[in-house]
């Protein structure tokens, strides 16, 4: 990627509407104090770009706060269905009810009641079924873990979480943003997906998703509710990609220009937000199959949710639906051998947050905090992406480098004449950010931009050392400063996100 303003979709390009252009020359450049370096303005009217972390989380209410320091506003959690009911419904117990005695809530509680306490917004997923809740035979493989959940069912447990979640209970905080399942095009968590070529998880989603929006918006109209992310790719018959679950989901046709088509969405799907876990394999991107979505391919994700949106086929909160990335990440070498070089990961999570917010999506989760225990497995069988290596406890785990990429984004990419960039303050709040290039032994600024109230700023610097395609560029905010940006391009190569 070598620049912004040649590859920016048109709803990107009008993104950056009011954004000027400083022209700075070399000579001018060699004398130039930072006070006296010219402004550009902020970007007008941008969505925002809020960050989180999702993943499974170890109870120490530390974890949250280092999310919060990491500049995420965000927490994904999980409410196991099958761990929160009880292993076989008694007679005479209350499914909807909360507080029902046959309820075991004590893996969630703490975990809600710590996020908000760190200042958090936590959107928490149902996930998995009890196997009294699942419609499969009994003669289906041990390792299914999910097959065809009750709809209703899968109701009765939202109407109890929501109220318990509803903030009006004492010592329980409320819970906004609900989703229903994870993954549902992938066998590992949702079972069946194909019946020759019909998308049969789909149709049996579409039943669930809908059941489980009217459960929580049935407790507060103001819930809003996510769609369950779906993994990236397609590899038949195991899973579906995205693409073309998304496509059944909706009950359209077309991977271009897509178009409704008759089934069983005449009511519409009910969700408020979109979810894709864009997993990607590196630069440029989009290295996998038509109907897969990594970084590269969210123009055409967009376009199929604005079709079905403009067809009626999305009833949702909103006119146009959201597109977050609730998962994203690659494993960090160290510890994992086969995974990136802190230095190329810096980068590279950068520049995912900058093609995130310029595909269109307002909300990008990292997973996970820490790294996994290995627990004597081989490092390909384990995440090792967290934002943080993991020691014998949280309290003694240590910040990876690349976790400030993360914390303060920025960007910087040569072009004929000059370069241009991208950033959010890691504060996500509005004021000058000084954009400084390396010189000699020291940072000179170059240009002062202006961050909007969202924190995102962007414009474009002239001068040769970014026509040469070499040197640096970071961006500081108040006493802080991002990663410094690279102006020599890194060659893509294949990485598995996992190692």
């Amino acid at each position: 990627m070598n620049g912004l303003a040649g590859e920016l979709s048109p709803t990107a390009r009008a993104r950056l509407a009011g954004v000027a252009v400083l022209t700075a020359t070399l000579a001018a450049l060699a004398g130039l104090a930072p006070a006296r370096a010219a402004p550009i303005p902020s970007v007008a009217a941008e969505p925002p770009l809020e960050t989180g972390v999702s993943g499974v989380f170890d109870g120490d209410p530390i974890g949250f706060r280092r999310i919060a320091a990491a500049g995420a506003g965000y927490v994904h959690l999980t409410a196991s269905w099958g761990k929160v009911a009880p292993a076989q419904p008694p007679a005479g117990w209350q499914p909807e009810d909360p507080f029902d005695p046959n309820y075991d809530w004590s893996s969630v509680d703490p975990l809600v009641v710590d996020a908000v306490l760190a200042g958090l917004t936590p959107v928490l997923m149902v996930h998995g079924a009890p196997s009294w809740a699942q419609r499969c035979s009994t003669g289906r493989p041990t390792w299914v873990p999910v097959c065809d959940p009750d709809p209703a069912m899968l109701a009765a447990f939202a109407t109890a979480a929501a109220r318990r979640y509803s903030g009006v209970y004492a010592g329980l905080p409320r819970v906004r943003y609900w989703q229903g399942l994870n993954e549902p095009n992938l066998s590992l968590f949702f079972n069946p997906q194909l019946d020759g070529r019909r998308v049969v998880s789909a149709d049996l989603y579409r039943r669930l998703i809908d059941a489980f929006y009217f459960a929580v918006k049935g407790v507060n109209r103001s819930n809003l509710v996510l769609a369950a992310g779906l993994g990236p790719i397609g590899n038949p018959p195991w899973t579906v990609a995205p693409m073309k679950f998304a496509r059944a989901l909706l009950c359209m046709r077309g991977r271009r220009d897509p178009v409704p088509q008759p089934g069983d969405c005449e009511g519409g799907v009910h969700f408020d937000i979109f979810d894709i876990h864009a997993y990607t394999t590196g630069p440029p991107y989009h290295r996998g199959g038509p109907d897969d979505v990594q970084l590269g391919d969210l123009a055409k994700l967009r376009e199929l949710l604005d079709a079905a949106d403009r067809a009626g086929r999305i009833q949702g909160s909103f006119p146009q639906t959201p597109l977050w990335i609730t998962e994203f990440s690659w494993d960090s070498r160290p510890p994992d051998p086969g995974g990136l070089p802190m230095r190329i990961l810096s980068r590279w999570t950068a520049e995912a947050l900058y093609r995130a917010w310029r595909g269109g999506v307002e909300h990008f989760f990292w997973y996970p905090l820490r790294d996994e225990d290995p627990r004597g497995l081989p490092f390909s069988e384990t995440i090792q992406a967290g934002l943080y290596f993991r020691a014998p406890s949280v309290a003694e785990d240590r910040p990876k480098p690349f976790l400030q990429a993360f914390r303060f984004p920025f960007v910087a990419f040569s072009r004929p004449g000059g370069f241009t960039f991208w950033g959010r303050t890691p504060t996500s709040e509005a004021g000058a950010v000084r954009v400084q290039v390396r010189l000699g032994g020291g940072w000179r600024t170059v240009a002062v931009a202006r961050a909007d109230r969202h924190g995102i700023f962007a414009g474009a610097v002239a001068g040769s050392y970014g026509s040469d395609r070499r040197g640096a560029v970071r961006a500081r905010y108040r006493r802080e400063a991002a990663i410094p940006f690279s102006l020599t391009p890194v060659k893509g190569f294949y990485q598995p996100p996992f190692g």
